[in-house]
């Protein structure tokens, strides 16, 4: 018999972290662990993880399942095997990175058990926080709601951040339906992949904070911001438009928003570390042909405008 939820936890030749990110599940979920399956894909050069892994689980009563993985895989690829290797009716995707909070086991049950018969995808709270666990700030829901495709599809593309990976949780028959997160896409596959679920599921939103996503110079999505990764988000949005959920210039509008939002966050990063010449280089790629055709976002331009001013004079050392 199926667990009714799984954990699904990808995780790379970061020990320390996944210690950290097991410990919040066995907190958070403790409660109800005889309903909840742990799922750990590990793509790292030696044995430092499953130590890890096998230590902190091995009386775990919901169970546990480990894969090392010879050769390793890459991102997309350790985060399919997680999902994989999960058994369970639902599947919620931690990376060793990111934290469950306290109460999150319960809350993701009790909202399983009021999904509705068609719903595939559950959205919580999340709390943005540092690698030493302070929040820097919260995504939150008012109220719970139901988003039906289009509306769902529209709060994704015209919003980089709406999905943060561990506030997500997914039935596996969508995973099955869809298929996996692709690699081709790098770092944008999971983005891909909400584009894909919310399209054709809708997403209901909850306002339950369940998890922390962590942001660190060391995460594998802090180097996104380069041409690669403008041309595979644009793959995405070309995809969109094949859907035919939305009329093709609603969702190049959407496009513009999107690619705003997600450049300017990242020349944010560089200039809260003070590091002006890189963040005016984050910044150029709105000078990219890949983008010159989408114009300028109204709701973004006094911050692009201000970002401009800010990174004037600058030049990005090589």
């Amino acid at each position: 018999m199926r667990p009714p939820l799984s954990i699904a936890m990808p995780t790379r030749n970061r020990p320390e972290l996944l210690e950290r990110a097991i410990g919040s599940v066995l907190e958070a979920a403790g409660p109800v662990a005889r309903e909840v399956e742990v799922a750990v894909s590990d793509g790292s050069t030696d044995e430092a993880s499953g130590e890890v892994v096998h230590r902190l689980l091995a009386d775990w009563p919901g169970g546990y399942r480990y894969v090392w993985n010879r050769p390793a895989l890459d991102l997309p690829g350790n985060m399919n095997r997680a999902t994989g290797l999960a058994t369970g009716t639902w599947i919620l995707q931690l990376h060793d990175d990111d934290l469950l909070r306290p109460g999150a086991g319960q809350a993701v049950l009790d909202a399983i058990g009021r999904a509705g018969p068609g719903e595939r995808v559950l959205l919580f709270g999340v709390d943005v926080v540092g690698l030493d666990g302070s929040v820097r700030r919260t995504q939150r829901f008012r109220s719970e709601r139901y988003l039906p495709p289009e509306t769902a599809l529209e709060r994704v593309l015209r919003n980089s951040s709406f999905v943060r990976l561990p506030a997500a949780v997914v039935h596996r028959a969508a995973f099955e339906e869809e298929g996996g997160f692709e690699a081709a896409l790098g770092a944008t596959c999971d983005t891909d992949m909400w584009m894909r679920l919310f399209s054709r599921y809708g997403v209901r939103c909850l306002p339950a904070t369940t998890c922390a996503y962590t942001v660190h110079e060391s995460a594998t999505t802090t180097g996104m911001w380069n041409r690669e990764t403008v041309r595979a988000n644009r793959t995405m949005f070309d995809r969109a438009v094949a859907r035919g959920i939305a009329p093709e210039r609603v969702i190049r509008r959407w496009e513009t928003d999107f690619f705003h939002q997600f450049i300017l966050g990242g020349a944010y990063r560089r200039l809260r570390r003070r590091e002006r010449a890189e963040a005016r280089g984050v910044l150029r790629l709105f000078e990219l042909p890949e983008l010159r055709d989408l114009g300028v976002s109204p709701k973004w331009l006094p911050v692009r405008a201000a970002f401009v001013a800010a990174t004037a004079g600058t030049r990005r050392r090589e």
